[in-house]
């Protein structure tokens, strides 16, 4: 970002290993740190399965697919937009190559190296410091709880390499010549995920910054802002334009547009709406606010007066995170550089101390351990022994969350039940994929759905006599119920002499119309 008295930044050195300090393995440890810990977080399912089954139907069939299909709620021809095409893809390939245990270290490598990518940038910008390492550590208390998989998973990766160019180019660390950058990620970006308008606000931004601080600075120093800006100017025009290279093109802005002003997402889907500022050390919202109001004291208190660009990055960022909790992983993870300079007043200045050889051999060492450890071949979630955290069945239990419906998906294969099917959200996005012919109520998916068709589907959900009628309305004759979230539900139709139970594990349970009653099957 731009500096408002256009101080020269010196080169830092990046160091070799023998001569690292240990300001610096405070930094290398944190990252690895991140890949430990999402390594061992189990993927849940919720907008995985679906969206890899859109990618196998298009690389099967050759072609965009641009309708319903999963959904009897609606005709199978309703236009629905699959703007992340490209992400869709690119998870059924790397299922197809490797499975579960590779989309696991998919998921590891992305969310790593965006957060290495942008810590590199603070290293550049503040020196190495316990502050970078602190910033990390609470942009992952930020963020964790949206470490999935799903497209908006691989556009962290873009989005952070965007941020690092445009913040190198402006603190001059680097030429105009990687501002062509710029658009090219603009046109991979707005394939992956809907984020990518994140980038052109980004630079909005910042060309914003650079002409504020163009037009208050003196004469004598504001030449190189000059640059910055015409350039600036040019290249914002380039990424706009870079960013209709889509199948909508030009009506992409359109679907953003909608997808931010859907009513079903902003009042039905928690991740869409406020944070909430409880005092609970596992919450996003939480940590979230924490980091605004440090950042704001810290930018008041510090001393160390923020640049035009770096106030509206931060007011920005801050406005998005307000509205809707998704984005509070973005705001963490870019506003890293900031967050470490004004911490970093907090550290006093000291001789760097200097790692022995053997000392740095011993540390990389562990570290290089811990990371083969975690792989996902070795399924690093059996090392804690929590079943309640994990799906009940299949080869890769260890590696799914208990929200992945694995052992009941599967004896619906083996035991076929006519008729119309219901099943949990969280659920949906797995049988989707793994029963594609089993078309569902309701999904993920939320914009495909008018209010009425989620007003149904949450008044099943509350399992009252309403429930049942609609379930008669709908002709629906089976359902897949989380016990968990769905107890009244369940209760309800157990009750009821229409319905049979015909399967039950620890955390999922299937009723039938007793006309289609079988055998019932329980697991413990």
């Amino acid at each position: 970002m731009e500096s408002s008295q256009q101080q020269t930044h010196s080169p830092i050195t990046l160091p070799v290993l023998r001569s690292i300090t240990f300001d610096q393995l405070w930094i290398i440890g944190a990252i690895a740190a991140i890949w430990i810990f999402i390594s061992i977080l189990p993927l849940p399912p919720n907008d995985l399965w679906w969206h890899m089954e859109a990618g196998r139907i298009m690389i099967e069939e050759g072609q965009l697919i641009t309708t319903n299909r999963w959904a009897y709620t609606l005709p199978y021809e309703t236009p629905y937009v699959y703007q992340s095409w490209l992400s869709e893809i690119i998870l059924y390939l790397t299922w197809q190559i490797g499975d579960v245990p590779l989309l696991m270290l998919l998921r590891t490598f992305v969310i790593t190296a965006s957060y290495a990518l942008i810590a590199w940038h603070a290293w550049r910008r503040v020196g190495p410091s316990k502050a970078i390492a602190l910033a990390v550590f609470l942009a992952v208390l930020m963020g964790w709880n949206n470490w999935t998989l799903r497209p908006q998973t691989l556009a962290f990766l873009p989005g952070s390499a965007f941020a690092v160019i445009l913040g190198e180019y402006i603190l001059n660390r680097v030429s105009s010549r990687w501002l062509i950058g710029l658009p090219i990620i603009m046109m991979f970006w707005v394939n992956l995920h809907g984020s990518f308008v994140l980038g052109i606000a980004l630079l909005g931004l910042a060309w914003l910054g650079v002409a504020i601080t163009l037009l208050r600075t003196k004469q004598t120093t504001n030449q190189l802002t000059r640059q910055h800006f015409l350039k600036l100017t040019y290249v914002l025009i380039a990424t706009v334009i870079a960013a209709t290279v889509h199948p909508l093109g030009i009506g992409i802005f359109g679907y953003v547009q909608d997808m931010l002003t859907n009513t079903s997402l902003q009042t039905q889907f928690v991740e869409w709406q406020p944070p909430h500022n409880d005092i609970d050390i596992l919450s996003t919202g939480f940590w979230f606010f924490v980091v605004v109001l440090l950042l704001a004291f810290l930018m008041a208190m510090s001393g160390r007066r923020p640049t035009d660009t770096d106030m509206l990055w931060y007011l920005g960022l801050a406005w998005l995170g307000i509205g809707g909790k998704r984005y509070a992983v973005w705001f963490g993870l870019l506003l890293i550089p900031l967050l470490a300079e004004q911490l970093a007043a907090l550290f006093p200045k000291r001789t760097t101390l200097k790692c022995t050889p053997i000392f740095t051999w011993t540390i990389f060492t562990m570290f290089g351990a811990a990371i083969l450890a975690v792989l996902p071949w070795f399924s690093p979630g059996h090392y804690f022994q929590s079943d309640r955290l994990f799906a009940t069945a299949g080869p890769h239990r260890w590696s799914l969350t208990s929200t992945t419906p694995v052992a009941a998906t599967d004896w619906l294969k083996g035991n076929p039940i006519e008729g119309r099917f219901w099943t949990d959200l969280s659920y949906s996005s797995y049988t989707i994929w793994e029963l594609p012919e089993k078309q569902v109520f309701a999904d993920l998916r939320v914009e495909l759905f008018p209010e009425t068709i989620w007003d149904d589907h949450f008044d099943i959900v509350r399992g009252n006599q309403y429930s049942l009628e609609l379930l008669d309305t709908w002709e629906i004759s089976h359902l897949l119920l989380r016990q968990q979230t769905q107890k009244n539900l369940w209760k309800t139709l157990e009750q009821s002499s229409e319905w049979c139970e015909q399967y039950r594990d620890r955390d999922a349970v299937i009723m039938a119309r007793c006309r289609h009653s079988t055998e019932t099957h329980a697991q413990p």
